[in-house]
């Protein structure tokens, strides 16, 4: 094997968890002290625990099997997408309780179970990957938890995910099962001083050392891309070493762990690749204190200042009243806008992509030509406009006829719509008269 080559007893950077390469940064040396208290007293009933994939949620797991207190009865379910039914039926089989493949005859084995277990013990069942879990699976989960309330809380859930489970709790329609955890905690990314202290724990496991595994500046360059992710740092050290070991090399050269980024795809053109843009950035503007020439830094410093203040001015400018103008057949337009009057919220659903959503629509016939047009031809302005792309009935009312409580008059006034809560980019809408009804349409 090439860890052979390099005068180690094994390869430091293997991807399967393991107890025995534990690395405690201070956010996983706190997850592990937090999942241990769960696992012996917390009598909330739930546990949660979160971090991006490959900060080590699943090590720090097997590591808290290997140091389970004898009280706990712990069962690891490591496919969240068995649904309800197959998680409880797998809890069943690894606590070898036998039951019927009904709902009902499983709740029932699982609970004559309970009722049999020694003072002081408790069941934890340790959901893996939980950002699967869909709602009802969930919420299921809380109900059949709640049989266990009567038992001291003796069942004790662990739910271990990516950043995405805990958004996905703080859904309303999971308000319930959210105020139920009664321990959270987040795995982060190793900062600078912890990832070196990572791979020298690694390293150092199988019998070597930083020094004499990379030269300089190879180890820095690799760390610049792993951004404080273990299982980031165990990839791109994995295969900078065999780099190194192809090319015969004793140590991981700089050129060795290049060649490693960019075949991991973190090389200076891939995801990871500002860090050059950025040391080069750094070393001009260095360069330019060093020489004494601070004017273009200033200049650029200026430059940024006026054009960003320039932007945020636009930006905030309060939009004017616009007044009802005459349309004219138009072009079709081909987005449907989706809007739930009172609600607030819009949602543009193209048909054919000619129009981006949120762009703006011209209303056709309100040039000055065509204004002009209509003067000398003895036309009045009809009260009707046509919908742009974004607009909502509520919208519509607020502008034309001064507030939105006027949207059920501008419904009356439009008779034609078949629904109320879906209008369409480009079509028009008649306002209402002041006396209460529609106004007379424009002729076409």
């Amino acid at each position: 094997m090439y860890y052979r080559h390099f005068g180690l007893t094994g390869a430091p950077f293997q991807f399967t968890p393991t107890a025995r390469m534990l690395f405690m940064s201070r956010s996983h040396r706190a997850a592990l002290t937090a999942l241990e208290w769960s696992l012996a007293h917390e009598p909330s009933g739930f546990t949660l625990m979160v971090g991006e994939t490959g900060t080590g949620k699943t090590t720090l797991l097997v590591s808290l099997l290997a140091r389970k207190p004898s009280s706990a009865r712990i069962v690891c379910v490591t496919n969240p997408r068995l649904g309800f039914d197959g998680i409880i039926r797998d809890i069943l089989s690894q606590l070898g309780i036998a039951a019927g493949p009904a709902r009902i005859d499983m709740a029932e084995a699982f609970a004559g179970y309970m009722k049999g277990l020694a003072a002081g013990d408790r069941v934890v069942v340790i959901v893996d990957e939980a950002q699967s879990l869909d709602g009802e699976t969930l919420e299921d989960l809380r109900l059949f938890a709640n049989r266990a309330d009567g038992e001291g809380a003796r069942l004790h859930f662990v739910l271990a995910g990516q950043p995405a489970l805990a958004l996905r709790l703080a859904a309303p329609e999971l308000r319930q099962i959210n105020e139920r955890i009664g321990i959270r905690t987040v795995l982060r990314p190793l900062d600078r001083a912890e990832a070196s202290a990572y791979v020298a724990h690694r390293v150092n496991a199988c019998g070597g050392t930083i020094d004499g595994l990379f030269a300089a500046g190879a180890l820095d360059y690799l760390l610049d891309r792993a951004a404080g992710n273990p299982r980031r740092i165990n990839l791109l050290c994995h295969n900078a070493l065999l780099a190194a070991w192809t090319a015969g090399e004793p140590r991981v050269t700089l050129a060795a762990a290049g060649a490693a980024a960019a075949s991991c795809g973190f090389g200076d053109s891939g995801p990871l690749g500002l860090s050059r843009w950025r040391r080069s950035m750094a070393n001009w503007r260095l360069n330019s204190l060093r020489m004494g020439s601070i004017r273009p830094v200033a200049a650029l410093a200026a430059m940024a200042f006026f054009g960003l203040t320039a932007v945020y001015l636009w930006q905030s400018a309060a939009p004017q009243r616009e007044e009802p103008v005459s349309v004219e057949t138009g072009g079709a337009v081909g987005d449907a806008v989706t809007g739930h009057p009172g609600a607030g919220y819009i949602s543009i659903v193209p048909s054919n992509g000619t129009v981006e959503a949120g762009a703006s629509i011209l209303h056709p016939g309100t040039d000055a030509a065509g204004a002009a047009r209509r003067r000398s031809s003895g036309r009045r302005d009809a009260a009707a406009v046509r919908v742009r792309v974004g607009d909502t009935l509520t919208g519509i009312a607020a502008r034309y006829l001064g507030s939105e409580a006027q949207v059920d008059r501008l419904i009356a006034a439009n008779p034609q719509l078949g629904d109320a809560n879906r209008i369409y980019a480009g079509e028009r809408l008649n306002l209402p008269a002041a006396g209460g009804g529609a106004a007379a349409p424009e002729d076409e």
